[in-house]
């Protein structure tokens, strides 16, 4: 690859992903790009000389093509119907080569094959392609920088050109090829038979009635087998394509004498069968079958050309971006810090003029230690005066309470004769008591009492004086600490 071939491709990358179909005939190549899909282009082979139109398709296509799609004519692969092998259908592509080496006369190594299950069946229809055939399309194609997407068989291919009708047989013909009948089920291939004992054209000449009647008798033949072979399913539609025959007539003389209904296979008339086929293909992109399998295909390398170009200018962009971004940032920087450096000049000046103007106004030493000397008065005062209301009116509120509770619970049965309170954490009684039970029961009436309820009187002593009078003496404990 030199380096402007390198550059166009770059450029048609760049578009997008354009798909070609390429169908291989024994006529023709036909093309068909999804850029213009109405304009479908015929490559005429010359001397069987296929290489050098294919070579000319896609110098034609190279310039809006980036991914190919090529469809091979029966002519160039074998079929075989062999049982279905026992592994992943991913793995079939490499195995078959080795399951069919029997029934082929190439070698493993110089055939690829792929193969796809028949429905109903414990087969599958195999389709088997010379190696040599793939390496030329594969070289062909790395010449003028095509890449190869896949190689699709016709027969897998007109399996679904009937659109939603997936049973039904075929009768087709390409150009410089024999009749073919062709029965399908569930889209994909179960039989196929070439009939030579006819020669074309079959429409358009006099005396053709011979002809005629034997391809009917070998349409019929087939349709007998096939009904035979195939029970359980309905082939009772015949569609035609068939090159270079006036399919009105063609069709006008079979329904006459086959009992299956024959009808054209498109309602849109194309010259050639080529055609179909590449518009088939453009429109069925998962086909079934593959004959350039994965494990064939080159490694993607993505330090490619186009890769380097798309790294580059992402990183120039990223680069220029970020020039940009912290230039405009670092004005925005810079002018932040000179209106900052103006604004501490500022300050600083104000500061100095402050401190000069504090020197000026700085207080008298003398004037200082008397003011500190009128503070602590000021508070003495304030803190003496403060304890003394505190006291005074606690004491003032607990000698009241206490003796407004005495002489309450005064009776004629207690005559107290001294009472002393010493704060509000002693008391001491003493008097005279009728008998020395009612002193327990005064003391008893004193839980009724706010102010005395708290009091206990941890020295109790009653005794009768020499006059047989009963005294008490009653003292708490602050009153023995005073003692």
């Amino acid at each position: 690859m030199d380096f402007r071939a390198a550059i166009d491709k770059l450029k048609r990358s760049s578009l997008g992903n354009r798909a070609t179909f390429l169908v291989i005939q024994l006529d023709a190549i036909y093309a068909l790009s999804s850029v213009n899909s109405f304009n479908a282009e015929r490559y005429e082979i010359s001397d069987s000389d296929w290489e050098g139109a294919f070579q000319r398709a896609l110098f034609a296509i190279s310039s809006y093509s980036d991914t190919l799609t090529v469809v091979l004519a029966n002519q160039y692969y074998q079929m075989y119907q062999i049982d279905k092998p026992t592994m992943p259908r991913n793995e079939w592509p490499s195995a078959l080569p080795y399951l069919l080496k029997e029934l082929t006369s190439e070698r493993a190594i110089d055939i690829v094959a792929d193969a796809v299950e028949l429905p109903n069946s414990s087969k599958v229809q195999a389709y088997v392609l010379a190696r040599k055939i793939l390496d030329t399309i594969l070289q062909l194609t790395h010449q003028a920088q095509v890449s190869l997407e896949s190689i699709l068989p016709e027969d897998d291919v007109w399996g679904s050109s009937a659109y939603d009708l997936g049973n039904f047989l075929l009768l087709q013909r390409s150009m410089r090829g024999p009749f073919r009948i062709s029965a399908f089920v569930d889209h994909v291939i179960s039989f196929h038979r070439s009939i030579r004992s006819v020669t074309p054209p079959l429409t358009g000449v006099p005396s053709n009635d011979v002809q005629m009647d034997n391809l009917s008798l070998e349409l019929q033949r087939s349709i007998d087998y096939l009904s035979a072979q195939l029970r359980g399913v309905q082939l009772h539609q015949l569609k035609i394509c068939c090159d270079e025959e006036d399919t009105e007539e063609l069709i006008g003389s079979l329904n006459l004498r086959l009992s299956s209904k024959v009808s054209l296979l498109r309602a849109d008339k194309h010259q050639y069968s080529g055609y179909v086929l590449a518009e088939q293909a453009s429109c069925s992109q998962n086909g079934r079958v593959n004959l350039y399998p994965d494990f064939l295909k080159q490694k993607k390398h993505f330090l490619t050309l186009k890769n380097v170009a798309i790294i580059w200018g992402a990183t120039a962009a990223f680069m220029a971006l970020n020039y940009g971004y912290y230039s405009w940032k670092g004005e925005g920087i810079a002018d932040v810090i000179s209106v900052a450096q103006s604004h501490g000049n500022i300050m600083k000046s104000e500061l100095e003029r402050r401190q000069a103007k504090l020197r000026m106004h700085k207080p008298d030493s003398q004037k200082l230690v008397t003011k500190l000397r009128l503070e602590n008065e000021i508070k003495a005062k304030r803190d003496s005066l403060n304890a003394v209301n505190r006291f005074g009116d606690s004491l003032e509120q607990g000698y009241s309470g206490v003796m407004q509770s005495l002489a309450k619970l005064a009776n004629s049965d207690i005559s107290l004769v001294e009472i002393i309170i010493h704060g509000d954490q002693s008391l001491a009684l003493k008097g005279f008591a009728r008998t020395p039970s009612d002193v327990p029961n005064w003391i008893h009436q004193f839980k009724y009492e706010e102010s005395l309820i708290k009091l206990t009187f941890d020295n109790v002593s009653i005794e009768r004086s020499k006059e047989n009078v009963v005294m008490f003496d009653l003292k708490t404990v602050g009153d023995k600490r005073n003692d």
